[in-house]
Formats: C-alpha cells, structure tokens, sequence
C-alpha cells in the first residue's frame, strides 16, 4: 500500500511540472505570432539615468544615426523596420514582444518621404506616421574666403535642401542657385566673418580647417580686416633670403583675382616675406590668413610662417600638393618662450622653406590678417 501511494505521488507530480513545461512552452510559442502592431515611438532614457527625463517621451519624427523604442504587440519575430523605405539593422537581442530597439539608418532621407515607419514579420506587416527630421547643413568648402561685393562665390557641403538663408557674419547673401549639396551666392556689402547656411534642419556655420592636420580644425572668417597681397603687394614691399625667387605678377596658378605670387625655393631653408611701409595694429585681429597652393612633390612637407620674427614668432604648416589649400593660423599662437604673448603689431608676414626639399615651387594668395 505505501508502495502504490508513493507512486501516485510521483506520478501527479511529473504531471503537474509537464504541464507547467507545455503551458510555458505555449506561451513562448505565441510570443511574436500574428501580424505586428505599433502603438508609439519614444526615445531612450539616458543610459545610467535613474530619473524620468524628457529624453524617454513619445515622438512623431527622428534625427537619423539616433536609436529610438518603438513599442507595440507582436514584435519579437520583427524581421524587417524601415524609416521611408530604409532598411534599419536589426539587432535581436534587443527585441521583446511589445518593444524593439532600432537606429534610424543614415540612408533615411527627409526628402520627399513618405513619413512612414514600417514593420514586418512573417505574419504581416504595420505603418506608423514616423517622419525623418532634415539634419543641420555643413560647409566644408568656400571657393574663395574673400571677395568683393556682387563676387558669385561657391559653397560646397551636405543638406543644403529648402535653404532659407545664406550670412556673412551677420550680413545676409542672395542665393543665386541651390542643391543638396552646393550653393552659389552673391558677396554682400560688408561681407565679414563665418559663413552660415540655415535650412529647416537648423543653421551650420564653416568651413573648419586644420593648418597642420593635427591641431583642432579652426572655423575659417571669410574676408580680412588688413590684406598684404591680394592681387598685388598692398601698400607695402617684399624681401627674400636664401635662394628665393618670387614673382608677385605670377598668372599660372591664381586662387582669386588675376594675379599670385610664384615662389621659388633653389636653396633648403631659403625664406621669403610680404610687409607693411606701417606697422599693422594687431589688437583687433584674430588670426593670420592664406592660400598655398603646392606643386608636385610638395605633399606633406612643411613651411615655416612667420610674424615679423622668424625665429620665435612661427607656426608651422603642412603642405597638399595639386590643390590650393586655405589656411587659418590664431594669431597668439605665433610665440615663444623668448617672445610670449600675442604679438600686438607686426611688418611683415613670412614663409620659410622647413622641410629641406628646395628645389621647391609653391603659389601664394589672399595673405593678411582678420
């Protein structure tokens, strides 16, 4: 008898857990089956932030390359979300039953959408009204950083789409022609300082340039408060040391204008620098300004630029072979332990061969200070 009870015990237990093991097996089963459904979109909330932030809040459009929630029923076996039609990367893990977690593609665009979010898996597929915000612009080149009134200049970079607005400082330009990724404009009266792109997506300023590749890119003003070449020598003279020849009529490769300054170096470490007859006023000014342009062989190699003083008020500068180059120098970086300080005034503005590569041509334009 307490054999045959033992048993019947045994045997109601093994039954109760295979049918807790079927009933949980069900219910995994029936996660993600049926078509999938989309109740809202909301952001995430900060990682390690404890606290309710407006970060973790209901949307109606996205920024592209930003990860959103999208919650819901049925979307554990999600196997395709789309942003107007592109396709998201989907990471499983991230998936439960009523919420995903995806990225909004850099490929989405904002142009001409559909403002549609789509979602599919093997049992159907959903819509949501998702629209895609229009990034900021960005400037990464101007065709020339300085000119005169009514110069039709160009500017290149990514998502100038609906531009509303084109500044020099705080001086608004006539936009003569636009695309995605160019704009030509007018110089306007006044024209002095970054340049600004608006559209619906915000405003960018630019462009940002490195003059040695390494140190932080610095926003380049367009226009100068004081020019010592523009298309001749300004009101001033020019020397050379050390087996430079420089043509200040040069014609062959000019950045702006009709004339540049054709620079030869015959000796390593030879020098060459355009003045002032009157000492420039540095007080107000910013940062010194100019165009090399560097011929074959010149990639990489560098010049020494000097601020009346070639010995301790320098920076050095990287050449690019094949193209002209605009380079933007902060004037207080132009000291040493022997002259600290910002320089306050200065004569002449020079550039010395550094990397011993002479024989060596280089072109000049647009040098003075902002």
């Amino acid at each position: 008898m307490k054999t045959l009870y033992k048993n019947t015990i045994s045997l109601y237990l093994i039954g109760v857990c295979c049918m807790l093991i079927f009933a949980t097996s069900c219910k995994k089963e029936k996660e993600g089956q049926g078509a999938p459904s989309i109740t809202r979109v909301r952001t995430l909330v900060r990682p390690g932030d404890t606290n309710v932030t407006p970060l973790d809040s209901t949307v109606t459009s996205g920024d592209v390359g930003v990860t959103y929630v999208i919650e819901g029923v049925n979307l554990k076996s999600t196997n395709k979300v789309e942003f107007n039609g592109a396709s998201a990367y989907l990471n499983t893990a991230l998936f439960s039953d009523n919420s995903i977690i995806v990225m909004i593609p850099t490929t989405a665009t904002w142009i001409n959408q559909t403002g549609k979010l789509t979602l599919t898996n093997s049992y159907g597929s959903t819509s949501f009204s998702f629209s895609i915000k229009q990034p900021a612009p960005v400037i990464s080149d101007l065709s020339q950083f300085a000119g005169n009134p009514g110069d039709v200049i160009t500017i290149t970079g990514l998502r100038f789409d609906q531009v509303s607005s084109v500044k020099f400082g705080t001086t608004e330009a006539r936009v003569v022609s636009s695309t995605s990724t160019e704009l030509k404009v007018t110089v306007p009266t006044g024209a002095l300082g970054a340049v600004s792109v608006t559209t619906p997506g915000g405003t960018g300023t630019g462009p940002y340039v490195s003059y040695d590749g390494v140190v932080v890119p610095i926003l380049l003003p367009f226009g100068f408060r004081h020019l010592f070449y523009d298309d001749q020598i300004t009101a001033g003279y020019d020397f050379n040391f050390g087996g430079a020849d420089a043509d200040v009529n040069n014609t062959e490769m000019v950045k702006r204008g009709n004339h540049s300054i054709k620079l030869t170096y015959t000796g390593s470490y030879a020098g060459y620098a355009v003045g002032s007859n009157t000492p420039v006023d540095l007080i107000d000014k910013t940062y010194v300004k100019f165009s090399i342009y560097g011929t074959t062989g010149t990639e990489g190699k560098v010049v020494k630029v000097a601020l009346g003083d070639f010995d301790n008020r320098n920076v050095s500068v990287v050449l690019h072979a094949g193209k002209w180059t605009n380079y933007v120098v902060p004037i207080d970086r132009f000291q040493s332990a022997s002259q600290p300080g910002k320089p306050t005034s200065v004569n002449w503005i020079g550039f010395q061969e550094l990397s011993g590569n002479a024989p060596e041509t280089i072109y000049l334009d647009d040098i003075g200070v902002y």
